[in-house]
């Protein structure tokens, strides 16, 4: 317990990767902002002749344009909307920066029984070195299946928790009920339990005086075999059986009873004298949805390994019955001892089962993983699990037979232990990825617009476009448009047939921001050359404001439809799946109605009742917006398939 703890505390959560990068921009936006304002001041004050105070409203009023503070709702509304969305899929969140990792997730480690299998164990097979018993369509238990089955029960707890140990006493009870072989009132004396160094269980039993006990001992049959201490001749024997009985997907227990006379009870199960009794085999039926999920993990780019304690037969015979793995090769917990880093990395790229694992070697295999560049989520249940819970970019406990401590150092909790589960959080991941995305870009392009409706007329000699209220009430609008309208975007129909995306991808990289200014470029040009074109044409400063400021507003809208979906006309059906869209439409229009026709608003604002020359150049400048996005989308969709036909990236 006390090395469990030290693993989880020195295990370090990193910042996520939107953290990092969301911090980056805002320190570059802030440095770029205040300088830009402070030019912006003196111009004012020296190049204008504006007064101080006038001077610096309005140099504040630029850095409200500049500084995009859309992106903190961003981040924080859509992972924890997207929280919530995961919880409808059965799937608890316990750390948000996990929403973003999900989308990321390259490799999938999983553990077998109750993730890929159904838990619900059962006595299968029994096996003597000469019998063998079936217990499917069996009608009677043969007595030379008594003894294993009788001590077999005395080496579990009488109401146990484990299913494989309830299958047992099940098992027993079912066949033995009214022979002398069933022993309820026993009580053991003392206990070995499980170790790293012997995966065997023994208990002590009085046997008729104090110096004198009974033992009975199940395990992992090389275990048990070992204890038993045989010749290696028949401990080969033993072990071919308990191999074919893996092969046909079981798990398999060794059972051996022994006799001891003393009163200090030895230090180590090896200084027993035991004799091996014969084998437990256990089926554990796979879920019936894994093969499917499977198959979309691996469409998705998805790569799944199989960590597990099972026999390494076991592992692979269920492996290949749910479609994990068709590789032959097994790679057990002994052999990852005997490797170094590097051998051990490109044995890992051959297999894709690892089974008699310790804890320590699950921690090792998540942390080889992470340095090769690998974005791991691994799944598990125990108090063992922990230190490889926390440690990988995406830990998921088990919520139905998961331990608190688990349940404590995971990211994620499953509330059905379905492997299913798993792909639809994945699924929804990369969907809240891919909106923040969008999100990021519509932000990025409305606030060129604002930047230079708000500097360039004043370093014209233009009479002011944007006042600090305009420039408040289009944030208003702004946050609206990303946190509900982006948020709510469904998600797109290859989605799980891309490969996960990189590491080191981010909504603020250079290929996200660079074509969201284009547009904002663009659509700044067509405002500021239809504001001073009206003002050219002796249209006084309040009916050129009011034309330009509704263009401006609408024109958000051209901006929504411009990146929801990219590679889409701005006018197509995709709206029809977006059920706020729409609304947020007809909201804008009703804000937009309001703060010209109300006069209160009218004259605060410093705008004017358009007339019918305002709403004609309106429209005008807004086609023109349209007919730019679609232009600029067109040319980067013609720009991003050359780039794909010589081999480059997008």
């Amino acid at each position: 317990m006390g090395r469990i703890g030290e693993a989880l505390a020195a295990t370090r959560e990193p910042p996520s990767a939107l953290q990092m990068a969301s911090r980056r921009l805002v320190r570059w936006l802030a440095l770029g902002g205040l300088s830009l304002a402070t030019l912006y001041f003196l111009t004012n004050w020296v190049w204008n002749g504006q007064g101080m105070l006038e001077s610096l409203l309005a140099s504040i009023a630029l850095i409200m344009a500049i500084l995009p503070e859309e992106i903190p709702v961003i981040l924080t509304v859509f992972l924890a909307l997207g929280a919530w969305r995961i919880s409808q899929r059965k799937v608890l969140t316990r750390r948000i920066p996990a929403v973003e990792a999900l989308g990321a997730i390259t490799v999938l480690a999983v553990d077998k029984t109750g993730t890929l299998t159904e838990n619900r164990m059962q006595v299968a097979e029994l096996q003597l070195e000469d019998a063998h018993f079936v217990h499917a369509g069996a009608t009677t238990l043969e007595e030379p299946f008594h003894e294993l089955v009788e001590f077999a029960m005395l080496a579990t707890p009488a109401d146990p928790f484990d299913p494989m140990e309830k299958a047992i006493q099940q098992f027993g009870l079912h066949w033995l009920t009214g022979t002398e072989h069933v022993h309820a009132e026993w009580s053991p004396e003392f206990e070995y339990g499980l170790s790293p160094d012997i995966l065997a269980m023994t208990r002590v039993f009085p046997a008729g005086s104090s110096t004198r006990h009974m033992l009975a001992t199940k395990g992992a049959p090389e275990a048990v075999v070992d204890l038993c201490h045989l010749d290696s001749a028949h401990a080969r024997s033993i072990l071919d059986q308990a191999g074919a009985m893996a092969a046909r997907g079981l798990r398999v227990l060794g059972v051996a009873r022994g006799q001891w006379q003393g009163e200090s009870p030895p230090r180590s199960q090896h200084d027993f004298d035991f004799r091996f009794l014969g084998l437990l085999g256990f089926v554990d039926p796979p879920r019936a949805e894994v093969p499917a999920a499977i198959a979309e993990c691996r469409a998705a780019g998805v790569r799944i390994i199989m960590l597990t304690g099972d026999h390494p037969a076991t592992a692979l015979a269920i492996a290949r019955d749910v479609g994990l793995s068709e590789r032959p090769d097994v790679i057990s917990g002994a052999q990852i001892d005997t490797l170094d880093d590097r051998a051990l990395a490109e044995r890992l790229r051959q297999v894709d089962v690892c089974a008699r694992l310790q804890p320590v070697q699950k921690l090792r295999l998540v942390h080889l993983l992470r340095q090769q560049g690998e974005v791991v989520a691994m799944t598990g249940d125990g108090v063992n699990d922990a230190p490889a819970l926390k440690a990988a970019d995406v830990g998921i406990a088990m919520g139905k037979r998961g331990t608190d401590v688990a349940r404590e150092s995971a990211s994620l909790v499953l509330l059905d232990d379905s492997f299913s589960s798993i792909v639809a959080a994945i699924r929804q991941g990369r969907r809240i990825y891919d909106n923040i995305t969008k999100a990021t870009r519509f932000v990025m392009a409305v606030h060129m617009p604002i930047i230079a409706l708000t500097l360039i007329p004043s370093l014209l000699h233009w009479p002011a476009m944007l006042t600090p209220v305009l420039i408040v009430l289009l944030e208003l609008l702004i946050d609206p448009a990303c946190s509900i309208v982006f948020e709510a975007e469904p998600e797109a129909d290859d989605i799980m047939r891309r490969p996960p995306r990189s590491v080191n991808a981010s909504p603020f990289a250079i290929g996200n921001i660079v074509p969201a200014a284009i547009q904002g470029i663009g659509a700044s040009i067509i405002l500021l050359v239809g504001y001073g074109s009206m003002l050219g044409l002796g249209i006084d400063p309040a009916h050129s404001r009011t034309a330009i400021f509704i263009a401006l507003v609408l024109g958000l809208f051209a901006l929504i439809l411009g990146n929801r979906h990219p590679e889409d006309p701005l006018i197509s059906g995709s709206g029809v799946r977006n059920r706020w869209l729409w609304p947020m439409l007809a909201g804008v229009v009703l804000v937009l109605v309001l703060a010209v026709g109300t006069p209160y608003l009218r004259d605060i604002m410093g705008l004017t009742v358009p007339g019918a020359i305002s709403l004609g150049a309106s429209a005008m400048l807004l086609l023109a917006t349209f007919i730019w996005l679609e232009a600029l989308r067109l040319v980067l969709r013609r720009h991003s398939g050359a780039s794909l036909a010589h081999g480059g990236k997008p």
